[in-house]
């Protein structure tokens, strides 16, 4: 289940792709300078996302290995670890992906407004 920042990198980047859509049907300068700031959030709340996935998972990794009592629970900790840093960046993949689709409607409203 994801946590409650990468919910919000997926509503920032959901607002920022709906703003590029009404830019495509209708382009002017005025939604264009909402896309850029919403753009520049969607990319920042993704790396904040990321980060904080990574740090939650460096401070799992220090208190799990401080109670682990054995080689088998050490083992298992690392393995819970894997799966964490592999789970970590899916909130960048979800801003930048929502962001390149952003800015192609921009491109296409762009091409429409001339």
């Amino acid at each position: 289940m994801p946590g409650p920042f990468f919910w919000f990198v997926a509503i920032i980047g959901s607002a920022t792709l709906v703003t590029a859509v009404g830019f495509v049907i209708r382009p002017t300068e005025r939604t264009l300078a909402v896309v850029r700031p919403l753009a520049a959030a969607t990319q920042y709340s993704s790396l904040a996302a990321f980060l904080l996935g990574m740090a939650n998972g460096l401070v799992f990794l220090n208190r799990a290995l401080e109670r682990a009592a054995d080689t088998e629970a050490s083992a298992r900790v690392w393995r819970t670890f894997i799966g964490a840093l592999a789970e970590s960046p899916a909130p960048l993949v979800l801003g930048f992906a929502l962001l390149a689709v952003t800015w192609l409607l921009v491109a296409v409203g762009l091409r429409r407004q001339t």
